[in-house]
């Protein structure tokens, strides 16, 4: 039997948080190399403008960053990596926006829609995305998008399904994830190059730099017009207060 394309993939459905993935483009993989630093390194992203965020579920403090992050003014916090229920309860747990997971699991998707939790289902090939469309996640994510062949790949899967809405996912950073929107992801979840790879106290200016800069330029790609300028971001890069 032929698989039927489930409609939630294929119209909007507008919760809050796809509305933002669609408008923003942009979900940023929160890493640290010192777990201390992870949530003011998850606030210096967002003062330069990436307003989704997603913390690995391994992390020892996965809930309560997540839930802390999630209070803040403005930011969709949601948990990625997340493969099972169990893993699930962890997100639900922290009050997380949105999971993302890197396969399609029936009884995750399942059970994250029956607790209203948006989520975000992996695919690698084309038969793995047409497998998961009929299952009914919120959205798929091409993944590990980066070693399968980068933007051309994820072009070439979407003229083979050109009703489905694909994020970009594993493998994506900050120089190549306009070039997965201009190749028609609907966002991209960029785990590289946003944060630096070794410990510095004074690296929280820096990312928000990368990130202002990244969201410059995906905005450009998507047709939409600077939010704000680097002076403007640098100067309120001392308080919470410049979150939009």
């Amino acid at each position: 039997m032929t698989a039927v394309l489930h409609p939630v993939v294929l119209t909007w459905a507008m919760n809050e948080t796809i509305r933002l993935i669609h408008e923003h483009g942009l979900i940023a993989l929160v890493t640290a190399p010192v777990e201390d630093r992870l949530f003011d390194w998850a606030i210096a992203v967002a003062k330069g403008g990436i307003k989704l965020l997603a913390i690995p579920v391994g992390f020892p403090s996965v809930t309560e960053l997540t839930s802390d992050l999630s209070d803040e003014a403005h930011l969709h916090v949601g948990v990625t990596g997340v493969t099972s229920v169990d893993q699930l309860s962890v997100a639900l747990a922290a009050g997380a926006h949105f999971i993302v997971s890197p396969v399609c699991n029936p009884d995750l998707i399942g059970a994250a829609k029956e607790r209203g939790m948006t989520v975000i289902a992996g695919a690698a090939t084309p038969t793995e995305v047409m497998q998961c469309a009929a299952v009914g996640p919120d959205l798929i994510a091409l993944f590990p998008v980066g070693p399968l062949g980068g933007p051309d790949y994820l072009a070439w899967v979407l003229w083979q399904f050109p009703e489905l809405n694909l994020l970009a996912a594993g493998g994506v950073d900050v120089e190549s994830a306009p070039g997965y929107l201009e190749a028609g992801a609907i966002a991209t979840i960029v785990d590289r190059g946003v944060f630096p790879a070794d410990e510095d106290p004074s690296a929280t200016e820096v990312i928000t730099v990368r990130a202002l800069a990244l969201t410059e330029v995906c905005n450009d790609v998507m047709g939409r017009q600077a939010r704000r300028g680097m002076t403007e971001v640098l100067s309120q890069a001392g308080g919470i207060e410049g979150l939009e």
